[in-house]
């Protein structure tokens, strides 16, 4: 990983493998660590040098195309990005310290929501955690899992999803669930019709799901 004096460079890739650790501890923040990969060619260089790659490797071929695909607004492909540089620099002999943050962080997400919810990560991002103020660990699992229930408001039940949930979000914000219809003998299989009211604009929306 260190190039010799002679060839008109040191240490060309300390600085690139510097970040990777940075990132693995923790102690680079992950859209930063995105803004470097995007913007260094150098990283593409790094990544590649990887002769123990295993074809079947989870990343499916080049580590540094894998990260590329990623979203580093999403605590899971943050786990996923850190999991795959780890490996790498296990296969490689390359010491690092890897901190559990970002999977603690993704565990907390995943378990403050109700299990009729998947809420697209940006918008917890975005729209939420802000609000959260300095709240952390269990009181910000826990201030969450109100934050849900408050957000994503129902008339009556929860919807029963017969697939991955897919509650709407609208410009002003999540609808409100006003029920399911079971649908028997019209698709090839049984189907449900999930419906949605939007209180600023009074517009209905329906998610269709067939098993």
């Amino acid at each position: 990983m260190t190039s010799h004096a002679g060839d008109g460079s040191v240490n060309l890739m300390e600085e690139i493998l510097a970040t990777v650790r940075a990132f693995c501890a923790g102690e680079v923040a992950a859209a930063e660590f995105r803004a470097r990969l995007y913007s260094d060619q150098r990283f593409e260089a790094f990544l590649n040098s990887d002769p123990s790659l295993r074809p079947d490797n989870y990343v499916k071929g080049s580590i540094y195309q894998f990260l590329l695909q990623l979203d580093f607004d999403d605590p899971r492909d943050i786990v996923n990005a850190q999991g795959a540089l780890a490996q790498y620099m296990d296969r490689n002999g390359i010491a690092y310290v890897k901190t559990d943050r970002y999977a603690k962080f993704n565990d907390l997400i995943a378990k403050a929501q109700p299990s009729w919810l998947d809420v697209d990560l940006k918008y917890i991002q975005e729209k939420m955690l802000p609000d959260a103020g300095a709240r952390s660990g269990t009181e910000l699992r826990d201030w969450l899992q109100g934050e849900f229930r408050t957000r994503f408001r129902c008339v009556k039940k929860p919807p029963k999803w017969i697939q991955c949930p897919a509650w709407p979000i609208g410009a002003n914000g999540p609808l409100v669930f006003l029920g399911q219809v079971e649908v028997k003998d019209y698709f090839h299989d049984s189907a449900a019709v999930y419906v949605f009211h939007d209180p600023a604009t009074g517009a209905c929306e329906t998610v269709v799901q067939v098993y």
